[in-house]
């Protein structure tokens, strides 16, 4: 129930339905209780920002859309975009989506009614089956976007990103230099772009390095712990080999294998580990000497994105030439040695 079908209801004008919400002298006794007995009996509760809006009073408001607040690497980055926002006098409206395409809709339409400055946005799964007109939507209001991250499928709008392809590739060439060819590549949904570059960059490793089909096995989970536990407890418990190479492409699926490896290590003569990207959480579980990582560079990523989110709405009529993807790299961590996990 909006203001404008409350205002039908009862007979008024919208105007009318806003000088009662904003306890304007003005209005006739009558016409008061006539309106709220309206708005009570629809359980019609007034947008607090739109109140504001109609008292003068604006905010600088931008929207941070990210489909997973647990996870380790946005949560880092949810606190380094909201102390850049401190700085600037920038209220974040944070919209936790679940990875969900309905909410990821829900929340942008939110942001549209609170007229936010811009958009932060790290999508969800990609569903091909979905025309993602929620983001039409936020650009034709005039509302920058700056994805983070991830992208979606056939926007062109401007972001930020890991380095995925050429990180992912970086740790797989490293971690077969030194651990048994035989590998297990342990990922999120390849329906998310930072996991399909991820996987593309293993993929071209594995190539280069001409390993067959059968020494190498893909494990598909759904970026939680309970999954990383899952696929881990399966491969601890069935194979038959003496050592064993595992790379986990996203750190909270990692912290679930690290679990259950607990259970099962001493079965293997040794054990070696690659994780693209590490925690400190996850620093503190390995073995100092024992796996191959880099360290993400969320802090970075994180400002890059809220700086060109504030350049675009400071600058409404620039117009780049072409897109502005930035990449950031990072450096590979070895601490592989020959020991037994």
């Amino acid at each position: 129930m909006n203001i404008k079908e409350i205002a039908k209801i009862a007979n008024v004008s919208v105007a009318t339905i806003s000088r009662v919400v904003n306890n304007d002298p003005k209005v006739k006794q009558t016409t008061r209780e006539k309106v709220e007995q309206v708005m009570k009996q629809f359980n019609y509760t007034p947008n607090s920002y739109a109140t504001r809006l109609s008292k003068g009073v604006t905010d600088k408001i931008v929207g941070l859309v990210v489909p997973d607040v647990g996870n380790i690497l946005f949560s880092e980055m949810i606190e380094v975009i909201s102390n850049c926002a401190e700085k600037e006098n920038i209220t974040i409206l944070l919209c936790n989506t679940s990875g969900e395409y309905e909410k990821e809709k829900k929340f942008t339409k939110i942001l549209i009614d609170y007229k936010v400055k811009g958009v932060i946005y790290i999508p969800g799964k990609y569903e091909s089956n979905k025309n993602y007109t929620h983001l039409k939507e936020v650009s034709l209001n005039n509302i920058p976007i700056v994805f983070l991250d991830r992208e979606v499928k056939g926007f062109d709008f401007d972001g930020v990103f890991l380095d995925n392809q050429n990180i992912s590739y970086n740790i797989t060439k490293e971690i077969l230099k030194t651990a048994p060819k035989k590998i297990y590549f342990i990922s999120g949904s390849l329906d998310i772009s930072s996991a399909h570059e991820r996987f593309l960059g293993f993929k071209k490793a594995v190539d280069e390095l001409n390993i067959s089909n059968e020494e190498y096995e893909i494990k598909y989970g759904d970026f939680k712990f309970e999954s990383g536990y899952r696929l881990g407890e399966d491969i601890l418990k069935n194979d038959k080999n003496e050592e064993l190479t595992i790379y986990i492409a996203n750190n909270t699926m990692a912290l679930g294998f690290l679990k259950v490896l607990k259970k099962h290590s001493k079965k293997f003569k040794r054990i070696s580990i690659a994780i693209f990207g590490i925690s400190d959480i996850l620093d503190m579980l390995l073995d100092e000497e024992n796996y191959i990582t880099c360290k993400l560079p969320n802090k970075e990523i994180a400002e890059k994105s809220f700086e060109l989110l504030i350049d675009k709405i400071n600058n409404p009529n620039t117009c780049y030439e072409k897109r502005k993807k930035i990449l950031c790299n990072t450096t590979i961590i070895n601490r592989i040695n020959q020991k037994s996990f």
